[in-house]
């Protein structure tokens, strides 16, 4: 049997044990060694996105091969062959898109965008077998025909790999700025710009590496909590804004204009998650600038905002939903990269076992560490 937390119903998370499954055809069974809690999962347990319950949450996960089917061994998407005891990690959204949506047919070029996109942790129910297709348990199942599956690298270890999606998010949400644009132009991202990270939960501290990483000039990030502002300190921010020091939005946009030279940010990337931060985000911007939301995946409300400063500043408001698949190998790429200059390791603050889950969920919400794991 396996260990799996389920959550059954919008505020109810209980531990269940599943039969473990058969491998079938071009698949596998990963052994999680760690699955993060996200927002979203956070955002799931109250029913801030609709979601065909009971599901296994968690999509954050990396693990090692159990188990897998001879067709699967040659599935890795960079060509490496698979075998038993691998560390890998997989894009939970499906990579085979259902091609009978709108989207599909007309914008295939954003994946993200299908109607029909099922994605692991977040939208697979757990009522039929193989049942495990959420990283908050002992295994998942994967289908490497529908999932893509990355080896991780040599040398990285469980703690930064497990990484990989949230960097796959902060990454996107820099690329957003990229288009469209002009860098010669001195529009959008490019190298020397001013970057402001509203909010330095997890996907605000691997923006701020992000935007290292891609050669920002200037980054200043935002956030209440002294364990996330030390931390956005050693990933490369600037400069911060404590929002116990400053306590309402004029003063955050003036400190934000103060360090611009009255201009105002090049991008803003909001990944607060609350929509007051919305409003607050493009005050922030400069003229001509962009602003970049990526914190609202699930829907906690909305806020009153000007149309009017969006026309007169004349800026590109972008959304950013999710990744395609391809991203992971830029995520894993810019967690190589930031092992040298960055404490990723250190991102990983507290583990709880499965059985532990209702309390992990608990704890996390309370943003009490950075990155709060699930691990058997």
């Amino acid at each position: 049997m396996v260990k799996a937390a389920v959550l059954k119903a919008i505020g109810r998370l209980e531990v269940e044990d599943f039969p473990r499954p058969e491998i079938g055809s071009k698949a596998l069974l990963m052994r999680v060694e760690l699955c993060g809690i996200c927002g979203t999962d956070i955002h799931l347990y109250h029913g801030r996105l609709q979601v065909p319950l009971p599901i296994i949450p968690g999509h954050e996960f990396v693990g090692r091969i159990e188990e897998i089917d001879e067709e699967a061994r040659g599935l890795e998407v960079l060509g490496h062959e698979l075998s038993e005891g691998d560390l890998i990690t997989v894009v939970p959204g499906t990579n085979a898109f259902c091609g009978t949506c709108y989207h599909c047919r007309f914008t295939p070029q954003r994946p993200t965008l299908c109607q029909n996109r099922r994605v692991l942790g977040v939208n697979m129910s757990c009522r039929e077998p193989p049942h495990l297709y959420g990283g908050w348990s002992e295994y998942v199942y994967v289908d490497a025909g529908h999932w893509w599956v990355y080896r991780v690298p040599e040398g990285m270890p469980p703690e930064v790999a497990v990484l990989t999606e949230p960097m796959a998010v902060s990454t996107r949400a820099l690329e957003r700025a990229f288009e469209p644009g002009f860098p010669t132009s001195d529009e959008g991202f490019s190298l020397g710009s001013t970057v402001v990270v509203q909010g330095v939960g997890p996907i605000g501290l691997l923006c701020v590496a992000a935007a290292r990483l891609m050669g920002a000039g200037k980054i200043i990030a935002i956030d209440a909590l002294d364990h996330r502002l030390r931390m956005a300190e050693r990933m490369g921010a600037d400069h911060i804004i404590d929002l116990k020091a400053y306590r309402t939005s004029e003063e955050r946009v003036a400190e934000v204009e103060r360090l611009t030279g009255g201009v105002g940010a090049d991008v803003v990337i909001e990944c607060a998650g609350v929509p007051s931060a919305f409003p607050e985000g493009i005050a922030m911007t400069r003229r001509g600038g962009r602003f970049i939301e990526v914190g609202h995946f699930t829907d906690p409300g909305g806020v009153e905002i000007r149309p009017h400063i969006i026309c007169w500043k004349d800026i590109d408001i972008l959304g950013c939903w999710a990744y395609p698949p391809a991203q992971f190998r830029k995520a894993l790429k810019a967690l190589e990269m930031g092992m040298r200059e960055f404490p990723l390791e250190e991102f990983v603050t507290d583990r709880f076992r499965v059985e532990e889950a209702p309390e992990a969920l608990r704890y996390a919400e309370q943003r009490r560490g950075l990155k709060v794991v699930i691990t058997p």
